[in-house]
């Protein structure tokens, strides 16, 4: 096994290879968002955006009831739910986009803004997350930027070459000073989808890793987990401590950049959400799609003809998936921690 670094954590350069190798040979979708946001301004759906990533973290907790609920009739958990409805809740009222709403949020006002009559408030954590918002609007506030958009300016649309860049300027809020950059690459990654901002250094878009990415890569073995006690903590459901918590996401972020490089893909926002959506789909906690889909698997449309081969529906990544061929290894999952950062 060829690896790199640690005492913890090692990411498996065969792994990446046999994956990339895959993806060499097949076409991968390109980025797409659900919300098309229409109705917004550009300067809008940065500030929309700004917001909804700085609260998206832990909306999945294991051992909690996930965040639910539903818009226009349609079921939705998780961002898919932070999405639809802040998306209903601004074109009630663009006022949730300002600053002085943000200075004054508070936690019961966020559960108020996300709570289904149906399923009840689920949003954890909330007076956390409000501080993160209001901590937003201090900043902007100290720095005279009313707009995402003034940073996007400042930075002259670099994000992380030169001075100043995005991930600098937006390192100065709380909710994306992570140093994995995990919210930050997300939020660049949304402004681009949806075709609002160009980047000069692209290549320095880094994958958000989340934590469907971490289940995923450790069962596909691109990422291992090699201390005895870190991969008891996994299994056991143990709170990882905050050093623990670095190094699994920043093994999983090398792998992501690894795959991308020698896929020839040289795009790792594409492969994050191709491994995104493919195991939330195909590959739960607690329901492998490696045999076969369940006829409610939600794996988007743009990457169905990735999961059929022989005749088969089933997760795409199953023939180089040590998983799909080790049930054991289906048993890991993301590791358990109280963090701002993991979202979706």
């Amino acid at each position: 096994m060829s690896i790199i670094d640690t005492t913890l954590v090692e990411v498996n350069l065969e792994a990446c290879q046999r994956v990339a190798n895959w993806l060499s040979r097949r076409q991968i979708p390109p980025d797409q968002e659900e919300a098309a946001l229409t109705g917004l301004t550009r300067e809008e759906i940065g500030d929309f955006y700004l917001f909804l990533v700085a609260i998206c973290h832990q909306t999945s907790p294991v051992g909690i009831p996930p965040l639910l609920g539903k818009v226009d009739g349609c079921e939705r958990r998780g961002w898919d739910y932070l999405l639809a409805r802040f998306e209903q809740l601004v074109h009630q009222d663009r006022g949730f986009l300002s600053r002085s709403c943000w200075r004054d949020l508070s936690g019961a006002h966020l559960v108020s803004m996300f709570t289904d009559p149906s399923y009840g408030p689920r949003l954890v954590e909330a007076e956390r997350r409000a501080e993160l918002v209001r901590d937003i609007a201090e900043v902007m506030d100290a720095n005279n930027w009313w707009h995402l958009e003034d940073l996007f300016r400042i930075a002259r649309g670099r994000i992380a070459s030169g001075e100043p860049n995005l991930v600098q300027l937006l390192a100065q809020f709380e909710a994306y000073s992570d140093p994995v950059s995990k919210k930050t690459f997300f939020l660049l990654a949304l402004m681009r989808n949806h075709r609002l901002w160009s980047y000069p250094d692209l290549d320095q878009l880094g994958a958000p890793v989340d934590y469907h990415e971490i289940r995923g890569h450790l069962r596909i073995g691109t990422v291992a987990v090699v201390s005895n006690a870190l991969r008891d903590k996994l299994l056991q459901r143990i709170a990882v401590s905050e050093f623990e918590d670095l190094a699994i996401r920043k093994a999983v972020f090398r792998a992501i950049m690894e795959i991308s490089e020698l896929s020839g893909l040289h795009d790792p926002s594409r492969l994050h959400y191709l491994f995104w959506n493919v195991f939330r789909s195909c590959c739960q906690r607690n329901e492998t799609h490696c045999d076969g889909c369940s006829p409610n698997c939600s794996l988007p449309d743009r990457y169905v003809p990735l999961a059929l081969a022989d005749g088969v529906r089933a997760c795409p990544f199953r023939s180089v998936c040590e998983a799909a061929h080790d049930k054991e290894k289906r048993h890991l999952i993301e590791h358990f921690v109280s963090s701002d950062y993991d979202y979706h």
